[in-house]
């Protein structure tokens, strides 16, 4: 879409330039208009996912849909870190009022890789993190590592996603019975989550549950981790 030059900040979603009215959130001289805005399509705070591989609880912000999708792509991919910050506002808007996570202690972002760190110039689940954070007033705690590069999940096959990230992290900060909210970005079959969830409870923490920003529900082939009801 062409870009609209002139006054005003620039929206992420429609490339358009608006004025503070029509903005629903802002960072910098990057926004998602109120109109964009209305296009994410949000999970209700009913929405419930069952989970296994120790999970607690998966509480996704958004459908992995059409704008939200886009933007998300654009954040993680194309080096667009504002976009981030964006969607990290978004997110704790969404999940400002759930009550589920008065007992954890601790907010864990999934890791990347050295090499992808370098590539991107951040990680972008502890970019949302930070909104998280915020919001719940629980503290970031860098307690994971990626210490293999690989491929990116969404360029692997879903039957070897979990193989692509077996063993993939380490846990490098003491967790031992600490409660932990995993952050990731999206979340389409679990297999990164379900990974970094066994390391940390390995290392011996006690419940873990994930947030993700968008959530992909792909109802024939979500069969590793969790079912959406």
């Amino acid at each position: 879409m062409k870009i609209t030059f002139g006054k005003g900040i620039l929206c992420c979603g429609c490339k358009r330039r608006f004025g503070s009215r029509d903005i629903a959130y802002q960072y910098k001289e990057t926004c998602l208009c109120n109109n964009c805005h209305s296009k994410f399509m949000r999970y209700s705070d009913e929405a419930y996912f069952e989970v296994s591989d120790n999970v607690e609880f998966l509480v996704p912000a958004f459908h992995y849909k059409r704008l939200c999708r886009k933007i998300f792509l654009d954040f993680k991919f194309n080096s667009c870190e504002a976009y981030g910050h964006i969607l990290g506002m978004a997110m704790a808007d969404v999940l400002k009022n759930r009550d589920d996570f008065s007992e954890y202690s601790y907010i864990v972002p999934v890791p990347v890789s050295k090499k992808r760190f370098m590539e991107r110039g951040y990680n972008q689940s502890e970019i949302l993190a930070e909104y998280i954070s915020g919001v719940f007033n629980i503290p970031i705690y860098n307690a994971l590592r990626r210490k293999r590069h690989s491929a990116p999940q969404s360029t692997v096959k879903n039957s070897r996603r979990a193989e692509n990230v077996k063993d993939a992290y380490e846990t490098i900060a003491d967790v031992t019975g600490k409660n932990v909210v995993l952050i990731d970005d999206i979340c389409t079959t679990g297999s990164t989550v379900s990974e970094c969830v066994k390391t940390l409870q390995k290392s011996g923490a006690g419940k873990v549950c994930v947030i993700s920003g968008a959530y992909n529900v792909r109802m024939w082939v979500d069969r590793t981790i969790h079912r959406f009801i």
